[in-house]
């Protein structure tokens, strides 16, 4: 008789427990955006990317030139804008660190920037000129604005080039490829045969010795970098953690666009952001386990000097052209630079040069310095596009 109410007490308490819970959850579930596809202000530039507010004006090339691919989605840029001029500015404060230490691939990041803004021009009524910044990245003070091109606007009509359509449509994707279906050959051979110039070349693998030891390389250096403390808590600064961080910061890295299965990025949602080791040994497994033996094509993008300023750009372009290119035929790209970077890790750091020697004997002439590699392929599931901060934001005019 006595036991009655305290089981009812009992039952009634844990009754409330589970409401609270199950309302916890759900109120994480709808804070953290578990099950919704990002949207809002950090992602309208996507859409407004062409919008008529802007039409035939230099913000157009701006809008477009914000949709362009950088290292870690750091948007390393400011546009200075006259009515005949676009200044391209590095914002050295945006570096990545142990990460970059020479800022090579914000170079490259701006260099992609410009080559979408030129695609921009004839569909706004204007010619362009561009004109690069000389000198070497190992003299760049990591200060304030850098200079690092200038686009020359003349009024001219002609017609659009068809990448410039492929704009919003290119996302990294680092998700796992379909390596069974190959690469496409009319793709492969259109990419072949606008591979450079005699500044920056393209080498492209789908199979053989060189495919093979272009993936070994891309897993040595990424457990390298994952052993280097330094280089791990660089890259981890830019990751943002939920939806409320990259609605403030409108940059960096998300869960979203992590390449993870739905049910493992729903998980990872609902739990507290990983510490830079667990977070780079989570990314370590992705290349080893499917970045690498997913990927149908490994490409490398070559320069003569890796540390000179316009032809880090002009790789930039290349990068941004082809991805733009694969992007059109529904092929998927994702950078794999961490070969590279681990060259400029051990310049920095005044090791011996190992990672050179580990791509000059898969290139095999030194003349040609590699200073970006990726992989491509069938995708197996769409990217989700990245964040992007507003054109108002990274537009001066004078």
């Amino acid at each position: 008789m006595t036991r009655s109410p305290t089981r009812r007490r009992f039952l009634q308490a844990a009754g409330g427990i589970t409401l609270l819970a199950v309302g916890g959850a759900i109120w994480r579930a709808h804070d953290r955006e578990v099950f919704v596809t990002p949207s809002g202000a950090p992602y309208d530039p996507w859409t407004l990317w062409n919008s008529s507010e802007y039409k035939n004006t230099p913000v157009a090339l701006v809008a477009a030139g914000i949709l362009a691919s950088n290292p870690h989605n750091t948007q390393p840029w400011i546009f200075r804008l006259s009515d005949k001029q676009i200044d391209i500015l590095a914002d050295t404060s945006r570096n990545l660190g142990s990460f970059d230490p020479y800022l090579r691939e914000m170079h490259i990041g701006l260099g992609c920037a410009i080559e979408n803004m030129v695609l921009a021009a004839p569909a706004n009524g204007y010619g362009t000129e561009v004109l690069f910044e000389e000198g070497s990245l190992l003299e760049i003070e990591k200060s304030g604005l850098v200079r690092a091109a200038t686009i020359r606007l003349v009024d001219m009509q002609d017609q659009a080039d068809p990448l410039y359509e492929a704009i919003p449509l290119r996302h990294t994707n680092r998700y796992a490829y379909d390596r069974e279906r190959g690469f496409p050959e009319d793709l492969l051979r259109r990419l072949t045969a606008a591979s450079g110039n005699e500044y920056v070349a393209l080498s492209l693998f789908t199979e053989g010795e060189a495919f093979d030891a272009l993936g070994r390389a891309i897993i040595e250096a990424t457990e390298e970098i994952v052993a280097d403390h330094a280089m791990i808590e660089d890259s981890h600064a830019w990751f943002r953690d939920g939806p409320d961080e990259m609605e403030k910061e409108r940059s960096g890295l998300a869960l979203d666009t992590a390449g993870l299965s739905p049910a493992l990025l729903a998980a990872a949602k609902f739990l507290p952001a990983l510490p830079a080791e667990q977070s780079h040994a989570a990314w370590l497994g992705q290349t080893r386990d499917s970045h690498v033996p997913s990927a149908a094509l490994l490409g490398v993008i070559s320069v003569r000097n890796r540390y000179d300023r316009p032809q880090s750009l002009a790789a930039g372009r290349l990068w941004q052209r082809i991805h733009l290119e694969a992007s059109a035929a529904s092929i998927a790209m994702h950078p794999l630079n961490q070969p590279v970077e681990t060259i400029d890790r051990e310049r920095e750091l005044g090791k011996e040069a190992k990672s050179e020697a580990r791509l000059t004997a898969i290139t095999k002439d030194a003349s040609w310095q590699p200073t970006f590699v990726f992989r491509a392929g069938y995708p197996t599931r769409s990217a989700l596009a990245s964040a992007r901060r507003s054109v108002e934001t990274v537009t001066e005019k004078t």
